[in-house]
């Protein structure tokens, strides 16, 4: 199976030790807002201090709040941002893994 190269990174350095779990609201008004909060807390910075979350995934993290799929799909979102890959599942579970260095 290929990879991407953020995705072999991610295997290589998930350890329980370095993966993140937090919960975020599953709403679409404040879900990505929340999110950068995380972000933020981890990086140990002021969330103006990150980079603009609209410019990397626009609004998928809200889309997956407006609309929700039904439980039985366990739809969740995957994708690199500021060092890290995080996946959210629809309930608002997040888990975080650092991929490379902080950007900040």
């Amino acid at each position: 199976m290929n990879g991407t190269p953020d995705d072999e990174r991610a295997s290589e350095r998930e350890t329980e030790s370095d993966v993140e779990r937090r919960t975020i609201a599953p709403d679409p008004t404040t879900s990505e807002y929340d999110l950068l909060e995380v972000v933020a807390e981890l990086e140990g910075c002021d969330i103006n201090d990150l980079p603009s979350l609209y410019d990397e995934v626009e609004h998928v993290v809200e889309t997956l709040f407006r609309t929700p799929p039904s439980n039985s799909s366990q739809m969740e979102i995957t994708f690199s941002y500021a060092g890290y890959r995080i996946t959210i599942h629809h309930d608002g579970s997040v888990k975080i893994v650092p991929v490379k260095e902080s950007v900040i």
